[in-house]
């Protein structure tokens, strides 16, 4: 804009000049010849514009560069260390252990001459009397029974059975609080036992208490029955009485040989018998039912006189208990000095359990 506005300047000076008279003034115009150095100051501020296409710097581009796309090759690592999992899915080859398992099978046949018992249950270890019970077994035998024992260890029932099965038996209530069941296996001449235990549930407790009842007694049949009574001690053996649920009975006990008999009572409740005398000092002669038993019947083995001897005590009127056990006859009655055990009437044997 300055070179224009000097232009300008310039021509109107030209212009003043011409108008002037031409001696002076005229001799200065070649420094207007000066002018032809104008245009060419024009042209080079117009060569310039080539340096602005040099700005456009080809080193923009290195900037592109600068992309080093090649860290995507660093992900091509990541996925091998990932495929590393799935080797850790050889664990599950670890089950291979569980076949391991068959060299248990495999023992059995290292010995096939010796028999083995793999198992032996019972179905219900606690039971009433006469439940029935399922007993199931394995072995590795040839033959197989089954006993079944009562608390004493003796065998009361065999049964011949398979090596492995089952059976379904009857648990009896007249041979003990307590029956077991023995397993035996056999092959090659030899045998081996395993034994279940069953115990029996008594639905009806013994008035004594069931912790006084003998190891092989069975459960009650019923509740024990209470009614008029009466005792008497002698030298050797006791005698009872049990007016109970219409028994109305005398029981004589000796003690040897541990003896009882039973016979129904034959007092009249008047009758004084006197047929054993006078008794020596500090002993006693039988009294009312019991002098009747003494008079009138006989001792288990022999006379009373002989069995029992004198009394060492009056007669006790409290009343009795007497209680049955269920399946087997024996029966109990309380005393002044115990409970006694009467056994069945075939064997007719007696003890004092408490």
């Amino acid at each position: 804009m300055a070179a224009k506005t000097g232009l300008v300047l310039f021509v109107m000076l030209v212009l003043l000049a011409a108008c002037q008279p031409p001696p002076a003034e005229i001799v200065d115009l070649p420094t207007l010849a000066v002018l032809p150095s104008l245009t060419p100051s024009h042209t080079p501020t117009s060569t310039p514009t080539p340096t602005l296409t040099h700005t456009f710097t080809p080193t923009f581009t290195p900037t592109a560069t600068n992309t080093p796309m090649p860290t995507a090759t660093f992900t091509p690592s990541i996925t091998p260390t990932f495929t590393i999992t799935p080797t850790f899915t050889i664990t599950p080859t670890f089950t291979a252990t569980a076949t391991f398992t068959p060299t248990a099978t495999f023992t059995a046949t290292a010995t096939p001459d010796t028999p083995q018992i793999i198992s032996f249950t019972a179905s219900a270890n606690n039971v009433a009397p006469n439940a029935s019970v399922m007993l199931s077994w394995q072995t590795v035998s040839d033959t197989a029974r089954i006993d079944q024992l009562n608390q004493q260890g003796a065998v009361v029932q065999t049964f011949s059975v398979v090596p492995s099965g089952q059976l379904p038996v009857s648990v009896p209530g007249n041979q003990g609080r307590l029956v077991v069941y023995r397993l035996t296996a056999l092959r090659g001449g030899q045998q081996v036992t395993a034994s279940v235990p069953v115990t029996i549930q008594c639905s009806i407790g013994w008035f004594f208490g069931n912790e006084f009842a003998p190891p092989d007694a069975g459960c009650p049949m019923a509740v024990g029955a209470v009614g008029a009574g009466a005792f008497q001690a002698f030298e050797r053996g006791f005698m009872l009485y049990v007016n109970a649920n219409g028994l109305n009975t005398v029981y004589g006990l000796q003690t040897s040989g541990n003896l009882y008999i039973t016979y129904p009572n034959g007092w009249d409740g008047i009758t004084a018998y006197t047929c054993a005398g006078s008794p020596p000092a500090g002993l006693l002669a039988p009294q009312e039912m019991f002098a009747w038993l003494y008079c009138t019947t006989n001792a288990p083995v022999g006379g009373w006189s002989q069995a029992v001897g004198w009394a060492t005590s009056a007669i006790n009127k409290d009343a009795r208990t007497i209680q049955y056990e269920d399946g087997t006859g024996a029966f109990y009655i309380d005393s002044p000095v115990g409970v006694f055990r009467f056994s069945n009437p075939q064997t007719r044997t007696w003890t004092k359990i408490k």
